[in-house]
């Protein structure tokens, strides 16, 4: 576990990552956000407001919730100081052991879908874990007493997923969306089919679009 862990966004995501940190003995924890009435977690730095640069460059890992794009000017700041950055989907699965796991995104339906599965799966005795995007953070997997993953992901959190490395994963659709982060569909696509990057030989990439197959 780094030491001194520095987090960029404090809502659910955000603060569940603290959480994590300070749960897996990090020394020194900074949640920070620019809105200035965000809510803190105890035990760690919450510096609301702003973003002190000793937060983003004096620091073993910077965490960035999946509200903050990794274009943003204080990612950039880090990753420009040798800081290593990822997200709370990443940050996460380095801590997870190694279960069967279930990634869903697509522009439409992936809630339903990741729903759905982890139904299917309670139905024929597993326990898995159900969330994500959906609602409960992957951090809080971390731990937990489950035997399979089902994720939901949306294109911000695959942004900066480091070696999230899904046994299936699910491409449901594509549509235009989220184009004021992502710049064009290509771009957004792009973010989508990162889902891919470190799947091994034998996993199930699973996507309605031939580019992605």
């Amino acid at each position: 576990m780094p030491r001194r862990v520095t987090v960029l966004g404090a809502g659910l995501s955000g603060r569940a990552a603290a959480r994590l940190a300070l749960r897996l003995g990090a020394e020194r924890v900074t949640l920070t956000d620019l809105k200035a009435d965000s809510e803190g977690v105890e035990g760690a730095n919450n510096v609301f407001g702003r973003h002190d640069d000793a937060d983003l460059t004096d620091v073993d890992l910077v965490v960035v919730s999946p509200g903050v794009p990794a274009a943003a000017p204080p990612v950039r700041r880090a990753l420009a100081a040798g800081v290593e950055v990822l997200g709370e989907l990443g940050f996460a699965w380095r801590f997870l052991p190694r279960l069967p796991t279930a990634a869903i995104t697509g522009t439409n339906g992936k809630s339903t879908v990741t729903h759905f599965t982890g139904q299917l799966l309670r139905g024929v005795g597993r326990r898995p874990f159900v969330g994500g995007n959906l609602g409960t953070p992957l951090c809080e997997a971390v731990g937990g007493d489950f035997d399979c993953l089902v994720v939901e992901v949306s294109s911000y959190q695959l942004e900066l997923a480091g070696d999230f490395a899904p046994d299936a994963g699910v491409i449901l659709n594509l549509t235009p969306d989220h184009l004021a982060r992502h710049g064009t569909m290509e771009g957004y696509a792009a973010a989508k089919a990162k889902l891919f990057d470190h799947m091994t030989p034998a996993g199930w990439p699973m996507s309605p679009m031939e580019t992605f197959c």
